[in-house]
């Protein structure tokens, strides 16, 4: 535990983050919790058990939940294809299945910065004017755009927007608290000054946009994805959800226990199973394996987010910071391998 300890100290004070917490049970049992730092770099507010933090990639682990809810209750398969649960058109698009989507296999590129079209909005009508297809040489490309349709193919079979549907299908049953921005509450993580990483991005696809946030103030309380943020008016499939550790505890425990949460089914056994093992290359239905996980399954969030499940310890691990909080964003690779390879040694 003291090396867990250590770890976390020592990344904090090489500026990693501003501010992190890592929360990790074995058997239910809560085993070590630890908060640090601060939510903004201007250091005015410690970091808690409580503190939200844009969960960023995260979200498409909240999507996957609430499509295989529909799957669950037999209004999706795996096998159901995009022509057959949303108004599209396209040849290419619509004989994606969910199960392609749900393991980033559909052959759609990683990124596209749909903001720099506006002020047009229909997302399918400009999917019909990009390049949707990467090069195709590997199977699996990790891809925003198959959980931003995951998402309009949830907004169409509730016939509401997204935050609805997460209230009313995930948050009552599961005494959770996520929501989509933006949010005014205090305890808040901040996240980057302004979109530079995507001002970058868009400068070297040779993309103009003009109406990026101001580069000198932190995001509080929205989301940082730029195409949530300035395309989807907040609310995607892929990115925008707010949640603090003790939301996604619950949310890995609905996956470490086959499914069910308070006596109650709430996801098939058997879509669980598959969910938490390889289908193609390291994807499962909406989680990964492999680096930087040393066993079982898990997820990672631009914004420093990582959730962590070992199904066959019971093993449940939350590793939230606020990375993109300072001065010059590092990548958090190394430092998540150290901190799973520590939990690994101390509690399994």
């Amino acid at each position: 535990m003291q090396l867990l300890k250590s770890i976390l100290d020592q990344y904090l004070e090489r500026e990693y983050f501003s501010g992190a917490v890592c929360t990790v049970i074995k058997d239910d049992d809560l085993v070590f919790e630890q908060s640090l730092g601060y939510t903004n770099i201007n250091q005015s507010q410690k970091v808690t058990s409580e503190t939200v933090f844009d969960l960023a990639s995260l979200t498409k682990i909240v999507t996957s939940t609430l499509i295989l809810r529909l799957i669950t209750n037999q209004k999706l398969s795996l096998k159901t294809q995009l022509g057959d649960c949303l108004p599209i058109q396209q040849k290419e698009l619509s004989s994606i299945t969910i199960h392609q989507l749900l393991t980033h296999s559909s052959g759609i590129k990683a990124w596209h910065p749909f903001y720099t079209h506006l002020p047009e909005r229909n997302f399918f009508k400009l999917l019909d004017d990009i390049e949707i297809k990467h090069d195709g040489r590997e199977k699996v490309e990790y891809s925003d755009l198959n959980y931003m349709l995951l998402g309009k193919v949830l907004e169409h079979e509730y016939s509401t927007d997204l935050n609805q549907i997460v209230n009313q299908n995930l948050n009552k049953r599961l005494s959770s608290d996520f929501s989509y921005g933006p949010l005014n509450a205090s305890n808040i993580a901040a996240t980057e000054f302004g979109n530079r990483t995507e001002m970058g991005m868009c400068k070297n696809r040779g993309l103009d946009f003009n109406q990026w946030r101001q580069t000198d103030q932190p995001i509080i309380g929205e989301v940082n994805d730029g195409n949530t943020y300035y395309f989807f008016n907040g609310q995607a499939g892929h990115a925008g959800l707010f949640g603090s550790v003790k939301d996604l505890i619950k949310l890995n425990d609905l996956y470490l226990k086959g499914g069910v949460y308070n006596h109650e089914v709430f996801l098939n056994e058997e879509l669980i199973n598959q969910s938490l093992e390889n289908q193609v290359g390291q994807r499962g239905l909406g989680w990964h394996s492999g680096r930087p996980f040393p066993a079982g399954m898990g997820h990672t969030g631009f914004t420093g987010t990582a959730i962590w499940i070992v199904p066959e310890h019971q093993l449940n691990v939350v590793l939230l910071t606020n990375r993109l909080n300072t001065k010059q964003p590092q990548n958090l690779q190394g430092f998540r391998e150290e901190v799973f390879k520590a939990i690994m040694d101390e509690f399994i």
